[in-house]
């Protein structure tokens, strides 16, 4: 395996949310070495051609149309062409996961802190996920960097039915079905009778097939996933909290407000406070870039 066209760089991208480009254009480096990596994410997706990748105990590994490779912070990033006279096209990503999105950042390792997922011919969604997420970040709106991190929050949903060691990779068809149905319906009444008779299954079939494929019992699904679609609606609408248990699919804010607490160790409004805080800070922070050290 060769790797061409070095170009070092030792010092990683400034602290934005986000930071994504599409490769090859000009003035942009063809090969990322950075010995030290960064203190941030990196996603990068193959388009066309082949890449390479070489790890830090020397492992090489080439880079096909809908791989994804993904560097976690710190560690050695070597990639680039795997021949020079071979256009390699990827879209890559420097970013700060969202604290939800660790558990999706869990792919098939290749090596220490670097992660390999194949998509192969169902690349198309996420490859135009991952020109969406580009173009915004590009854009001149106000909330620019919240609409690229919710194009690469897609990105990552969608990859996530290619994870052999989580999602839905290798899920019971009918287990698949309830997931988008509680998807599509989180804030109306769910009841596991109703979702089992719906997926042709038993109660007790229905439960423990769930349990086993998911790791949670159907309703503490439910309710995770309730959840976590609450603490977004408390970061982004300016809704009341009942507003937002009920759209979170709670009839009750106050058992809605104590499940939340127990959750997050702190109540709706206390978290919200928290989130506008961070959301300030985050725009007062200096969101220069400098294009060839971002590659």
């Amino acid at each position: 395996m060769m790797i061409v066209d070095a170009a070092r760089n030792d010092h990683a991208p400034v602290p934005t949310p986000i930071v994504a480009g599409i490769l090859p254009q000009d003035g942009m480096l063809s090969r990322a070495y950075r010995p030290n990596g960064t203190d941030d994410w990196v996603i990068v997706g193959t388009c066309a051609g082949t890449g390479a990748v070489r790890t830090r105990s020397g492992r090489g590994q080439q880079m096909l149309r809908g791989d994804l490779m993904l560097i976690r912070p710190g560690i050695l990033h070597d990639y680039g062409f795997h021949d020079e006279n071979e256009a390699w096209r990827n879209i890559w990503v420097h970013f700060r996961p969202r604290p939800h999105w660790l558990d999706w950042l869990s792919w098939p390792p290749l090596d220490e802190g670097v992660a390999l997922l194949s998509t192969g011919e169902d690349f198309g969604p996420i490859e135009e996920e991952l020109h969406r997420m580009v173009e915004v970040s590009r854009g001149p709106g106000r909330l620019r960097m919240e609409a690229a991190m919710n194009a690469l929050e897609r990105v990552l949903i969608l990859a996530d039915d290619f994870n052999p060691t989580h999602g839905t990779y290798g899920m019971d068809d009918r287990i698949h079905r309830a997931l988008v149905i509680i998807g599509e319906r989180l804030a109306d009444r769910l009841d596991i009778p109703g979702l089992s008779r719906t997926v042709g299954l038993s109660r007790s079939q229905f439960t423990a097939l769930f349990t086993r494929q998911v790791g949670l019992s159907p309703q503490a699904y439910i309710e995770k996933e309730r959840l976590i679609r609450a603490s977004h609606l408390l970061r982004s609408a300016n809704w009341s909290i009942a507003e937002v248990a009920a759209a979170s699919g709670f009839s009750s804010p106050f058992y809605f407000s104590s499940r939340f607490s127990r959750e997050f160790n702190l109540s709706p409004s206390a978290y919200r406070r928290e989130q506008m805080a961070l959301a300030a800070g985050s725009a007062d922070s200096n969101l220069t870039v400098v294009k060839k050290a971002s590659s």
